[in-house]
């Protein structure tokens, strides 16, 4: 009888842990009294504007703008560089003595 009783403890308790979880929820078959909705969906995305970080206008193919874009990538990747050395010497870095 004892087996009985601990049998239907563990069911009881398994189908209380899917129920607190959904799994039940989610396989039950979802109620029909809600009222369709007709009308049409809102275009709500916005394709994100292109960033141009650079100091001349997206539009400026000249060779002046194409010179001034390249030194304005250069000091970026120099700035980087330096955020790097700056990253490897912390990484290098000793622990320092408590006192207390």
């Amino acid at each position: 009888m004892t087996k009985w009783i601990i049998g239907v403890g563990i069911v009881v308790i398994a189908g209380v842990g899917l129920w607190w979880s959904g799994v039940i929820t989610s396989l039950m078959p979802q109620s029909t009294t809600e009222q369709a909705d007709t009308t049409a969906p809102e275009d709500t995305t916005q394709t994100p504007a292109a960033v141009n970080d650079l100091p001349t206008g997206a539009s400026d193919t000249s060779d002046s703008a194409i010179s001034q874009d390249a030194a304005a990538v250069d000091a970026q990747l120099q700035s980087l560089g330096s955020d790097t050395v700056s990253l490897d010497a912390s990484l290098n870095d000793k622990p320092v003595t408590q006192e207390f």
